[in-house]
């Protein structure tokens, strides 16, 4: 009598199961494919810190100019952010001068 109620939360576990690689494939996908345009525009200081480093250039000026940025453990966490974001939450790690040496040194990359 009590049977249907545990059949229905094991589908409903095996489906989410089921969906949740899907989800995870997207978001990689989103994250290590950068815009087209992007690289064909130039980097700026407003510019997702992954889609710069989908680009080998860009990831050369920031390890460059913020060595160690791309080695950080918590990479993953800020790596959808902007590096105007990123220094606006750094306390003070990054700087207005490390801001105006990124922004000179991605325009070049046009």
């Amino acid at each position: 009598m009590f049977k249907t109620p545990r059949y229905f939360f094991i589908a409903f576990a095996a489906l989410g199961v089921a969906f949740l690689p899907a989800c995870g494939a997207r978001d990689s996908v989103a994250q290590s494919t950068p815009p087209a345009s992007a690289a064909a525009q130039g980097f700026s200081l407003d510019t997702p810190v992954h889609v710069i480093v989908a680009d080998p250039r860009g990831k050369a000026v920031l390890d460059r100019d913020l060595p160690g940025l791309t080695t950080n453990p918590s990479y993953g966490l800020f790596s959808d952010m902007s590096l105007t974001q990123l220094a606006a939450v750094s306390n003070g790690k990054i700087t207005q001068a490390n801001l105006d040496t990124l922004r000179t040194d991605l325009a070049q990359l046009k």
